[in-house]
C-alpha cells in the first residue's frame, strides 16, 4: 500500500502544482474563472498558494507520513469547495475533476493513517 499511496502522492503533487501555480501566475484562465464565479482575485491566488502548499505536502509525505495526511485534508477541502463552485456555476460535468481529486486526496489519507 505504501506504493500506492506514493504513486497518488505524486499524482497530486503534478496536479496542484500547475493547478495552484496557474492560479498564483494569474493565467487568464484561471482569472476569467474567479470572475465567473464572483470571487474576488485576492481569492484565486490564496487558492494557489493552498494548492502549491498541499502540493509540497504531498512530496513531504513521501518521508513524512504526517504531512501527507495533512496534504490530503487540505487538498481535500479545497476540493470540496471546487466541487460546490462548479455545481453551482459551471456545466454538471466540470465537478468530475474536484470530485476525483477529493477521492485521490482521502485515498491518500486513509492509506497513510494505515501504514
Amino acid at each position: 500500500m505504501d506504493t500506492v499511496a506514493g504513486i497518488l502522492q505524486i499524482l497530486l503533487a503534478v496536479v496542484f502544482l500547475f493547478a495552484g501555480g496557474s492560479k498564483v501566475a494569474g493565467i487568464r484562465m484561471q482569472v476569467d474563472n474567479f470572475n465567473r464565479y464572483g470571487y474576488p482575485q485576492w481569492f484565486r491566488v490564496f487558492t494557489g498558494l493552498v494548492e502549491l502548499a498541499g502540493a509540497g505536502g504531498m512530496v513531504a509525505g513521501l518521508f513524512a507520513d504526517e504531512a501527507a495526511i495533512v496534504a490530503g485534508i487540505v487538498l481535500g477541502s479545497v476540493m470540496v469547495g471546487a466541487a460546490y463552485t462548479d455545481l453551482r456555476k459551471s456545466v454538471p460535468v466540470m465537478v468530475v475533476a474536484p470530485v476525483v481529486l477529493l477521492a485521490l486526496s482521502v485515498a491518500v489519507v486513509i492509506l497513510r493513517v494505515a501504514d
